[in-house]
């Protein structure tokens, strides 16, 4: 403001946050977020060496304050200087909220320091390769579920009545049927390319060397449940989880006493299943005692 008079800082704020930027924005709480900064920021005190930094009295060592009035070279130096590097709080956020990132982070600079390790030698010099741990553990991993599968439709056949709990688990079978389904498939599609009757392709490679890293496939990811686990600890938790539904197939009449709810793909669905059951005994009682649903509710 080189002629001294009066700054119109409405009409700075609506420019920038209604016709300059704001005008590109769609979204009405995004905009109202440019308004709030612009509100924040816009003022006399940014002028009067003001903390540009929301809530940063609440932290030790963060601050950034605006330089009095100078040149724009001054100005430059002082964000250069005094902005070293970016930190939550100078959104508003707490320090904390800049854990998750790093963790990111460093998860994948090793990832990426693994995949450019050497795959042909061990560490004391040993022939082993990449491939030929990927063919230990898909043969391991074969041997664990080659025989695994769910005989849905000869079950449905033998059940005497379908319940909403019936329904839960033969859902779950049917999923866990897909995901057994292209294990086996991929597996033994890769051992073929190991065996060299068939040309290794860019999905079996990623297969390799997803059992090399110990990962969790994309394909078997794709058709499972969300996990962030390694491939060993998947693979135990998968196991259990086909455990609990072969424990309800050997008796599919009854509701297992102990239902294990972060094992299920799908819980939500067994809640909404104890919900129809316990609304048709409530329903069947206010039929028959001349009760009030609505009442006993």
């Amino acid at each position: 403001n080189m002629g001294g008079g009066k700054i119109p800082w409405q009409d700075l704020k609506y420019i920038f946050g209604e016709i300059m930027y704001g005008g590109h924005v769609v979204n009405d709480f995004d905009r109202l977020m440019i308004n709030e900064y612009l509100n924040f920021y816009m003022k006399e005190e940014l002028l009067d060496e003001t903390e540009m930094y929301p809530f940063a009295e609440d932290e030790k060592g963060v601050s950034f304050v605006s330089p009095a009035p100078t040149s724009f070279e001054k100005y430059i130096e002082h964000v250069d200087k005094n902005m070293a590097g970016d930190t939550p709080v100078a959104f508003g956020l707490h320090s904390n909220a800049e854990i998750d990132f790093r963790t990111q982070q460093s998860n994948t600079m090793f990832n990426t320091l693994m995949e450019l390790q050497p795959k042909g030698l061990s560490s004391d010099g040993g022939a082993v390769s990449s491939q030929h741990i990927a063919e230990a553990t898909a043969n391991e991993l074969l041997e664990k579920f080659g025989e695994k599968s769910f005989d849905v439709e000869d079950l449905v056949r033998n059940l005497d009545e379908m319940g909403p709990y019936q329904n839960v688990f033969i859902q779950e079978m049917d999923i866990m049927n897909v995901l057994l389904a292209e294990i086996k498939r991929s597996i033994k599609e890769l051992q073929l390319g190991f065996a060299g009757e068939l040309t290794m392709s860019e999905p079996m490679e990623d297969l390799m060397n997803a059992l090399y890293m110990d990962r969790v496939p994309a394909t078997w990811a794709k058709r499972a449940w969300p996990s962030l686990m390694s491939l060993g600890n998947w693979v135990k938790n998968f196991l259990d989880r086909l455990a609990q539904l072969e424990e309800w197939m050997n008796n599919p009449s009854e509701m297992p006493k102990v239902v294990w709810l972060p094992g299920l793909l799908s819980p939500q669905s067994f809640l909404t299943a104890i919900y129809l059951v316990s609304h048709g005994a409530l329903t069947s009682f206010s039929y028959n005692f001349g009760a009030s649903y609505c009442c006993i509710s």
